[in-house]
């Protein structure tokens, strides 16, 4: 070989980020590249043979075995590989041979690479599971639109009717999945959901009668549609027939954690006062809010919920268990 040619093939091997090796037969190694011993800590003795396998995790090595039992006929060895390094820790590679044939068409040796794929594996088995989660997700997110549908029709007086709730009824399902989308940076909060549906509804003359108490307390996203839904429903009927209806009432909802015998809680109180309710409110008041509230809220999430409509007072309270749908509380 032309020294200047061997210079610069030895130049391109050591510059590769694989790892290099020959091979003949069924995998019984004559050679390793500098990069394979910089890895493994193998010299090139050591590899040679069948010694590249001791550096293979013991549960591939027959994975390794039976590929090059099948190379012949397939005029390729593929298979991935956990290899250990230096370190005792193993990381997943790519491992793949192509044949040298004479020119008789027999196969004089294999050429291979080893590539490290293990951040490669990482992140697709990370998409596999958001993917999963992303399904998981768009069924509940169907089941919920098919029971408001639902709801909504048997509810409705009209087509006109159905349409307004309906379409009120998504935009709050809405403005809940821009929540769900950033919560895994920025976790969600029973004031967020409060405060989400109030100034989209209440308006800023609306938002002047509503006073808001409580301290950050963050639930879990498998909580939050629901419970936005509730809230949805409970400032739609205020903005009709309640204290956001007219200029004398007054809303306050409050929340704060407490803890009993059960474990701990989360207390959200709804009162609205200074109104005349009339008989116009009855309807949606019993209606698809009464059974969200009262019966999908302690069914779903394992609330407590109470809801009183007097004549001149509303008042709503759900306690919902933090064990099953809040974060682990701090400790300061």
């Amino acid at each position: 070989m032309n020294p200047d040619t061997e210079t610069w093939l030895v130049t391109l091997i050591e510059g590769m980020p694989q790892m290099i090796w020959r091979a003949v037969g069924q995998g019984t190694w004559t050679w390793s590249s500098p990069q394979w011993q910089d890895y493994t800590g193998q010299s090139e003795t050591q590899s040679a043979d069948a010694g590249w396998l001791d550096v293979v995790h013991p549960d591939d090595r027959d994975i390794g075995r039976t590929a090059w039992a099948q190379a012949e006929r397939q005029s390729e060895f593929h298979a991935d590989l956990r290899i250990r390094n230096t370190t005792g820790t193993y990381r997943w590679f790519q491992t793949r041979a192509l044949p040298i044939r004479s020119d008789e068409g027999a196969i004089i040796e294999w050429i291979g690479t080893s590539t490290d794929v293990d951040d490669l594996r990482r992140l697709q088995a990370e998409q596999k599971v958001l993917v999963a989660e992303l399904q998981h997700r768009t069924r509940n997110l169907i089941a919920v639109v098919h029971s408001i549908a639902e709801q909504t029709i048997q509810r409705s007086t009209s087509l006109d009717d159905f349409q307004d709730r309906f379409d009120d009824r998504l935009s709050a399902l809405s403005r809940v999945q821009g929540l769900l989308s950033h919560a895994e940076h920025d976790p969600i909060t029973i004031g967020r959901l409060v405060e989400l549906e109030l100034i989209a509804l209440a308006g800023p003359r609306g938002r002047e009668r509503v006073t808001l108490t409580g301290d950050d307390i963050a639930i879990r996203n498998t909580a939050a549609q629901i419970l936005a839904l509730a809230i949805h429903e409970l400032s739609t009927n205020a903005l009709k027939y309640g204290a956001l209806s007219s200029s004398q009432g007054q809303l306050s909802v409050s929340w704060f954690e407490y803890e009993d015998a059960r474990g701990r809680w989360l207390c959200v109180k709804w009162l609205e006062t200074g109104l005349a309710l009339s008989q116009q409110g009855t309807p949606e008041r019993v209606g698809y809010g009464r059974v969200l509230i009262e019966q999908a809220l302690p069914q779903q999430l394992g609330a407590a919920t109470v809801l009183s409509i007097d004549r001149d007072q509303v008042s709503c309270v759900i306690d919902l268990p933090l064990e099953h749908y809040g974060t682990e509380p701090t400790n300061d």
